[in-house]
């Protein structure tokens, strides 16, 4: 929180340093962002329909799963529980936790359902927009997994009762449907708060902000993608080719179009 900003004074030098910065931000969102976040889309749009019709990813028990843990979110959205203090908590984290990764001092923090705040002496830009950029609860389902997975054979098929009837499920299966609740729970609130006009976006301006948000969510799904892809021929070494490849027929379409 700057304190000693000063308010509608256009000439002081913060205010025109700021002004600069965002002027900056704005060419770099037009320039790199902009197509960076066209083309990784459009790769990850490839990548899927390969999947889906060449190898029946969406047979996959990653898939499903994952699709079944959004499909829960979405009912519990649509039934009226929308737990915005763990929504917040969770944004406060992530700017608490990334602040101090980048060395500031953390002062005071605050959570309520009506909103939080946390109070540092640095501030940047992975600072302001992480809770727009890192899936808190996802990360934390997939630190805990990854925990229980040093000890426990998650991929190992058990039998557990249930209502005095036998079922068989694999431990991993709770992980993917988890994975896919919390990231749906990401984006929800994300595209909530993005267009309720958060300060932390004005702050690195809004268009800049968008794009950089856009950009490494699509990322962190072909991520994902990759991690629960059943077939080995799918690495970063193919999703690079297939985005070379993306970006070298969207540059031939801007000169045919324009040239």
């Amino acid at each position: 929180m700057e304190r000693s900003k000063p308010a509608n004074v256009r000439r002081h030098p913060v205010v025109q340093k700021q002004s600069r910065v965002k002027l900056y931000k704005s060419w770099l969102a037009v320039l790199l962002l902009l197509p960076m976040g066209l083309i990784t889309a459009m790769t990850l749009g490839e990548l899927l329909w390969r999947a889906m019709t060449r190898m029946e990813f969406w047979r996959s028990e990653q898939f499903a799963f994952f699709t079944l843990g959004g499909i829960a979110w979405g009912v519990v959205w649509m039934a009226g529980f929308q737990p915005v203090k763990m929504y917040v908590l969770g944004h406060e984290l992530s700017h608490l936790i990334v602040a101090r990764a980048f060395g500031g001092k953390i002062i005071s923090w605050s959570v309520t359902a009506q909103g939080g705040y946390v109070e540092t002496n640095k501030s940047n830009t992975w600072i302001t927009l992480a809770p727009y950029l890192i899936p808190f609860y996802s990360v934390i389902v997939m630190l805990v997994f990854g925990l229980v997975g040093m000890f426990f054979h998650l991929q190992e098929t058990r039998a557990i009762s249930l209502a005095g009837h036998v079922v068989h499920m694999r431990p991993v299966w709770i992980f993917y449907a988890l994975l896919g609740l919390s990231w749906w729970f990401h984006i929800t609130y994300t595209l909530k708060t993005v267009i309720a006009r958060q300060s932390d976006l004005e702050r690195n301006g809004e268009f800049f902000s968008m794009l950089l948000i856009f950009l490494i969510n699509v990322a962190l799904i072909v991520g994902l993608f990759l991690a629960a892809s059943p077939s080995p021929g799918l690495s970063f070494l193919e999703v690079g080719r297939c985005w070379m490849g993306m970006a070298g027929w969207l540059w031939d379409l801007v000169l045919g179009r324009f040239w």
